[in-house]
């Protein structure tokens, strides 16, 4: 009984001890909660943050973000230079304390707090806002003997000082100048609906306003006149908006800008931008103002909403004003060359029309058929990229002058693209000094183009037929026919296996490798090139060879005709009206033999083995 006792008091014990360590090892330091603590000042993602406070020995900045770019809001309001900022929020978000003094609100430990610059006012105290929190670091002086500084992540009385590295002091140490960016402007291009610019006339210039608009992805130049705007050009003068660079800061005194010639500016450069669907759009405005006395070179700036005044160099800034009216697309035609549906054209020697037909396309009219899709193509590219080399009027009455009143030629497009559509048309006028004058349906605009800027069109249809002349599946051949001359035919016929035998020809079997590769060879036959209508010298009334071949679906034949001059062969497929030239080779794979009399030792009589005949004329009968 009293060493039953002693067991169950034993058991107790170690159950108690348990207990009690697992509940110590819930509060004491150590655990990962504290020790991601003791490696991080804050738990922080720097994409989340929205504004952040500054203050120094210099004075306090306060940063803000404003669609993904960092502005200065206080002591000035104008753009805050992105690297330094996002450089800073980083180096805090990862910084790594290399020790942590406890801090329990001792006599001593306030002492040590003023020693160390964190009481009762820190050197650097930084304010991180994000969409629902606050972070709070105060940064004190150097520690004594390494390249560190003592700092604290929240103002709390008890709050450990962490030792971090000096370099997030240096960082914070800056000045205005250093705080903000010489870019005038910081904009996401996606995001820009509308440029627009304007100058003052002056004893010597007009005025003039130009601007450009997108719309629904397309860009289009509004002032001085309608047109089409390039889109490359457009994105090539955001990019040289966006490298306009600040030579220098003058004042952040906006109250006398006269002295500055900004309160009749010279000229003003605006940007508009979305930051999304659901804010109303912001323009973003440049000020030029007059030159800057003793240089020349450059002319005082300043951006609206902003109390900086600032300096340019006048040669960006003429650059980027010149630019802005030029930005007008010089292609004669604008469409997709991959949404067209159709193209008729007739110029001079030049006349065809194809149509595209369940994504195939075809020629129509003359020699009507499967057209050559890399041709198509290639035509429909190089007329999307048709380019005018001046324009000569921006609108004209009396069309005479030009040819274009009675047009020596026209294309005509077709794509659902056109609105109201379906097509788009060039008119072609006469040509002189070796240059086109052209004019397309939708715009008033006269263009002109090098007289050989339609060599790529092809003189006829046949130029556009694909080269393919028959196309059967070549695996589900059933059978093939061959007549040589006047001849009597060769009938064979393939099994399911792949065997071939002759059905016609007595005591003869087909080499099924050759009759394979015959009839894979008419099945993707390919011509050299159209030759046209069936003409008598073709031959092709009495042909040398006919070859027809049939699947389970579908059949076709082939007639060939005697060697050309030249060493081809004219052929045509029956029931197709254009003839087409194939290859001496082609034709003397067609017309090799298949077929040869069974050898004497498979033979039921002992007649010697014939050999096979070198050509399809069927073997005499005897």
């Amino acid at each position: 009984m009293l060493r039953n006792s002693s067991t169950y008091l034993y058991l107790a014990v170690f159950l108690g001890l348990i207990c009690y360590l697992t509940f110590i090892d819930k509060k004491l330091p150590g655990t990962k909660d504290q020790e991601e603590a003791e490696n991080q000042l804050f738990k922080l993602d720097p994409e989340d943050v929205t504004s952040l406070e500054v203050k120094n020995v210099h004075g306090l900045y306060i940063f803000q973000k404003n669609n993904n770019h960092w502005e200065i809001k206080s002591p000035v309001v104008t753009l805050a230079d992105g690297a330094t900022i996002n450089g800073i929020i980083s180096q805090i978000s990862f910084s790594q304390p290399q020790r942590t003094i406890k801090i329990e609100g001792s006599d001593k430990d306030l002492d040590d707090l003023k020693k160390w610059g964190l009481m009762p006012t820190p050197a650097e105290r930084v304010v991180i806002h994000t969409k629902d929190k606050q972070y709070i670091l105060l940064v004190g002086r150097k520690t004594a003997i390494s390249d560190s500084v003592y700092a604290r992540a929240s103002e709390r009385k008890n709050e450990p000082v962490r030792v971090i590295p000096n370099a997030l002091k240096q960082a914070l140490q800056k000045d205005l100048p250093d705080f903000r960016s010489r870019n005038v402007f910081d904009f996401e291009p996606d995001k820009v609906t509308k440029l627009a610019a304007r100058t003052a006339e002056t004893a010597t210039t007009p005025g003039q306003q130009c601007e450009v608009d997108n719309k629904d992805g397309k860009w289009t130049l509004q002032m001085p006149l309608v047109a089409r705007a390039s889109d490359q050009e457009v994105q090539g003068l955001l990019n040289k908006i966006l490298a306009l660079h600040i030579v220098d800061f003058v004042t952040d005194d906006a109250s006398n800008l006269s002295q500055y010639g900004l309160t009749t500016p010279s000229a003003t450069l605006s940007v508009t931008i979305r930051p999304d669907a659901a804010k109303p759009d912001e323009d973003l405005v440049l000020e030029i103002g007059g030159p800057v006395p003793g240089k020349p070179d450059q002319v005082y700036a300043q951006r609206l909403k902003s109390n900086s005044v600032f300096t340019l160099t006048r040669a960006n800034v003429d650059e980027l004003l010149k630019a802005m009216p030029n930005v007008r697309d010089r292609h004669v035609l604008a469409f997709d060359p991959g949404k067209v549906t159709g193209l008729t054209f007739a110029y001079g020697t030049y006349k065809g029309q194809i149509e595209k037909e369940h994504d195939l396309w075809r020629t129509v009219g003359d020699f009507a058929g499967r057209a050559d899709v890399g041709h198509v193509t290639d035509i429909l590219a190089k007329l999307s990229q048709l380019e005018t080399t001046p324009v000569v009027k921006d609108s004209a009455t009396d069309l005479k002058p030009y040819g274009l009143d009675k047009p020596l030629g026209k294309i005509v497009v077709q794509s659902p693209e056109f609105k109201p559509g379906p097509t788009l048309t060039l008119r072609i006028g006469k040509t002189e000094n070796k240059l086109t004058y052209v004019q397309n349906s939708a715009e008033p605009f006269i263009y002109t183009v090098p007289d050989t800027a339609f060599s790529f069109l092809p003189a006829t249809n046949l130029e556009m037929r694909d080269v393919r002349v028959i196309s059967l599946d070549w695996p589900k051949v059933k059978s093939m026919t061959i007549t040589a001359g006047s001849g009597p035919s060769v009938n064979m016929v393939r099994s399911s296996g792949g065997t071939w035998t002759v059905s016609n020809v007595k005591d003869h079997m087909v080499n099924s490798e050759k009759a394979d590769m015959q009839a894979s060879l008419f099945c993707q036959l390919q011509a050299i090139k159209w030759l046209g209508p069936v003409l008598p010298a073709y031959g092709l009334s009495k042909p040398v060879l006919t070859v027809t071949v049939a699947t389970d679906k579908a059949s076709a034949t082939l007639h060939i005709g005697p060697v050309l001059p030249d060493g081809t062969h004219a052929a045509v497929v029956e029931g197709e009206p254009t003839a087409f030239e194939i290859t001496d080779g082609d034709f003397g794979m067609l017309n090799t033999s298949s077929i040869q009399a069974v050898p004497s030792v498979l033979s039921a009589t002992n007649a010697p083995s014939a050999t096979a005949p070198s050509t399809n004329a069927a073997p005499v009968k005897k």
